[in-house]
């Protein structure tokens, strides 16, 4: 492993409090295996089981989830470091909840699960950085779930997306026909149309045909 990607790798949340000897450690003993990928090109679909434990050191990724009806598609886009769903490497449910691929050049490392659990017993702070992740994850669906009754359309809509989503920030892009987002929200085609123009006034989305795309999600 080159100095560049040693640099990069220590940005990862999971090597994160490690010292540069217990590191250089690591690098000697761990295999990594190091992938480029090409814009659009897919790293992983919606549903395949998870084998490796997966890290973004480069690039912006997308993430895309479709629901279980097939009536909509949530697109997120993550920028590096980021960790690939470190909730499904062990369990009971050990797939993919989303389809990632490049929307640029991607720099990505991954670890078998066997180094995975050597790292977890041999070095404490890898222990608590991969408990701290995981253990977040879960805190931030379960609060979602939890969320009181929205006071407004708007909110209504907001919620939806979080409930929905990796990150709580940043770009989303959600393709659905405006008949069934009424449905999924409990209102009418003409509330949800009239909602969005609002928005896109406020310069806080795209509206289009089929598709909804938010700039930030902090803004609605």
């Amino acid at each position: 492993m080159d100095h560049s990607f040693s640099n990069l790798l220590l940005r990862v949340p999971l090597f994160q409090g490690f010292s540069r000897l217990d590191f250089l450690d690591i690098v000697a003993q761990t295999p990594f295996d190091f992938q480029t990928l090409k814009p659009r090109e897919v790293l992983f679909r919606q549903g395949d089981e998870s084998r490796t434990l997966c890290m973004v050191l480069g690039g912006e990724m997308e993430m895309e989830a479709e629901s279980p009806s097939h009536n909509y598609r949530l697109v997120e886009y993550a920028l590096a470091p980021w960790v690939v769903e470190p909730t499904v490497l062990f369990g009971l449910h050990n797939r993919y909840t989303r389809t990632y691929r490049a929307s640029a050049p991607l720099h990505v490392v991954s670890l078998s699960k066997q180094s995975v659990v050597r790292l977890l017993s041999t070095y404490p702070a890898f222990q608590i950085n991969f408990y701290n992740l995981v253990c977040s994850q879960a805190q931030h669906f379960e609060r979602q779930n939890w969320l009181g009754a929205a006071p407004t359309l708007r909110d209504d809509f907001a919620s939806f997306l979080r409930k929905r989503s990796l990150r709580p920030v940043g770009r989303k892009v959600l393709c659905v026909k405006m008949v069934d987002l009424a449905a999924a929200l409990g209102t009418t085609r003409l509330n949800v149309s009239r909602l969005l123009a609002e928005l896109e006034e406020e310069g806080v989305l795209t509206a289009s045909r089929g598709r909804i795309a938010v700039d930030d999600m902090q803004r609605i």
